[in-house]
């Protein structure tokens, strides 16, 4: 009753006119197999049993006890100045003063406020599925350092080694790291193996888990 109390609404018809967009699209972009050459839509292609690629499951498991709340610290360097770490009050404070001048909203206060107020962080039953993983803008490194389990979708290592460093961030943390794996290779492309990559991900993440999806992925070079 309530979801149908919701589709008569307006919201409900936004939702509806959304999902629809999505379908459109999942209906209509077709992706071309980059192994078998077969092209069919995106839709059939996630559907599909029939996987010219299969990752296996690497999986890196740090020993360490989980990181402290009070010692979480953020690095920041002004214009043309020597960067330092902040932290509770003194974060806080620095937030505030961006808050002031108009460059953030007062909600990046109110959310530092909070985690500092939290007697811990255990994220060991949860499951983040990180798109990008590699990037800077990303969670990585916090995330195993609170005990998360974190899949990391990042491509094969270029010119640019990415893979090793972020399999030693995890064996020092407290969490997991698990890697898409081919041929002995760490590594997938989000747009060339997107099925293998879903297939992997539902295999790797047990039943009955929190997940959470974070997408971080975006073209390197002057186009971004």
């Amino acid at each position: 009753a309530a979801v149908m109390a919701l589709a008569n609404t307006e919201q409900g018809r936004d939702l509806r006119g959304s999902d629809a967009v999505l379908d459109y699209v999942y209906t209509t972009m077709r992706f071309i197999d980059p192994v078998s050459g077969t092209d069919v839509s995106l839709k059939e292609a996630m559907e599909s049993k029939k996987l010219s690629t299969r990752f296996t499951n690497f999986a890196a498991e740090g020993k360490s006890s989980l990181r402290s709340v009070q010692d979480f610290s953020v690095n920041f360097a002004p214009l043309l100045g020597r960067g330092k770490p902040y932290s509770g009050v003194k974060l806080a404070e620095l937030l505030s003063s961006w808050t002031e001048d108009g460059s953030i909203d007062r909600s990046a206060i109110e959310a530092v406020r909070f985690f500092y107020q939290l007697p811990k962080i255990d994220l060991k039953d949860k499951y983040f599925v990180l798109l990008g993983a590699s990037s800077e803008m990303g969670a990585l490194e916090h995330l195993l350092e609170y005990g998360a389990n974190v899949l990391a979708v990042a491509r094969p290592d270029g010119r640019k080694p990415k893979w090793e460093r972020m399999i030693s961030c995890a064996q020092r943390s407290a969490g997991t790291l698990h890697c898409p794996t081919l041929n002995g290779k760490h590594g997938a492309d989000l747009l060339t193996q997107t099925p293998a990559i879903a297939t992997w991900i539902c295999e790797t993440i047990p039943k009955d888990k929190d997940v959470f999806i974070c997408s971080y992925a975006y073209m390197d070079g002057a186009n971004f």
